[in-house]
């Protein structure tokens, strides 16, 4: 989270909400048993930018872009990005 910080892309407020928001929720659909493990990632990263975009708005922030690629990288990251790859490419751990 501190490389995500570091990047400068968001503040540190919008950053937390993001994380958090998107932690929860990618937590519920999983739950869910509705996806496949393997694209919880990308389930992940569409709702980190998602939200992302919604906390650029709501903060009034004028770079979307920014705020874009942060929700991206914090959707990934918490999805634990490296662990999705991995189920992905070996056919979800089979």
């Amino acid at each position: 989270m501190q490389i995500i910080e570091g990047l400068n892309l968001i503040d540190v407020a919008q950053l937390t909400i993001i994380a958090v928001l998107c932690y929860v929720l990618t937590n519920s659909v999983k739950n869910t048993n509705t996806i496949d493990s393997k694209w919880m990632p990308f389930v992940s990263m569409g709702l980190g930018l998602v939200l992302a975009i919604v906390t650029a708005l709501v903060f009034h922030d004028k770079e979307i872009g920014k705020a874009i690629i942060a929700g991206l990288l914090i959707g990934g990251w918490t999805s634990g990005m490296f662990d999705g790859v991995q189920g992905f490419l070996n056919n979800g751990g089979k």
